[in-house]
């Protein structure tokens, strides 16, 4: 398989999850390479999952106390705040190593995390576990509290959160590699949460999360953890080819246009029920 690597570095909200989506629709026609892209957020942002009702999860007034953005992922799973984070995605269609369930489609890509985190000196564990539907839609119960199967985790506390979408013989999986904070903020932009809970919510999520730059000993800056994830990348797929690129195609950047326009800062979208 060829691939095109491609580190977008800090944009919007709207952006992120508008290139993601386009190159997913360039899959499935068959006119994008299969991508494998780095970017982080700004603002920080709470996005939230496909299947969950925004003014339920999110309080709005405090979002906007603490100036997050906020998207609606086209992926599922739960709430997660991206603040100084590596996002990593991968975009192709399901074949051949991608020919299986969407948990063997997980258990490859977390390998090649794994592999990522090995060489920055950080051993991490696949966690075994697997969360119903019922669990994943529980209000106040964020991506990070707990973990779903073949997902990251580092001595028990989650360092990574994925989530996936397959469309038309093509999958989007992205995820969410923590490096400069754990997720205790997030318990600050819930709603209809007493101040005991909120605390113990954080505190919870403060034991249960763990970003790369708390593990290490020298610093690690977005730059350098993006070329290790590739290196990881380019190791464990060697059969691949990889190419390396700064820019979308111009029919990327007119689907990414119109998504970001007419989806992604709409609140029709966003705040859908």
């Amino acid at each position: 398989m060829k691939w095109r690597i491609l580190k977008s570095g800090k944009l919007n909200p709207a952006e992120n999850m508008a290139i993601d989506e386009a190159i997913l629709n360039g899959i499935i026609q068959s006119r994008s390479v299969p991508t494998i892209r780095f970017y982080d957020w700004e603002p920080a942002t709470v996005s939230c999952g496909y299947h969950q009702s925004a003014e339920k999860e999110v309080d709005f007034a405090a979002l906007k106390e603490f100036g997050f953005g906020f998207v609606r992922r086209p992926t599922g799973g739960r709430l997660v705040l991206h603040n100084e984070e590596i996002t990593y995605s991968v975009i192709a269609p399901t074949s051949g190593k991608f020919s299986g369930n969407v948990y063997e489609i997980y258990s490859e890509i977390s390998k090649v995390l794994a592999s990522g985190f090995s060489l920055l000196g950080i051993e991490v564990d696949f966690e075994k576990g697997e969360l119903g539907s019922k669990e994943q839609r529980q209000v106040s119960n964020p991506c990070f509290t707990s973990s779903s199967r073949f997902e990251l985790s580092y001595k028990k506390k989650k360092i990574v959160g994925s989530a996936q979408l397959r469309k038309e013989k093509a999958f989007l999986q992205h995820g969410s590699i923590l490096l400069n904070h754990n997720q205790s903020q997030i318990a600050f932009i819930l709603p209809n949460l007493e101040k005991n809970k909120r605390e113990k919510l954080a505190l919870t999520l403060s034991k249960k999360t763990i970003s790369i730059n708390e593990i290490v000993s020298s610093k690690i800056s977005f730059s350098q953890a993006c070329d290790i994830f590739e290196q990881a990348f380019k190791k464990s797929w060697k059969s691949d080819e990889f190419c390396n690129t700064a820019y979308l195609e111009d029919f990327e950047k007119s689907n990414v246009k119109l998504l970001v326009n007419n989806k992604y800062t709409s609140n029709k979208w966003n705040k859908r029920k």
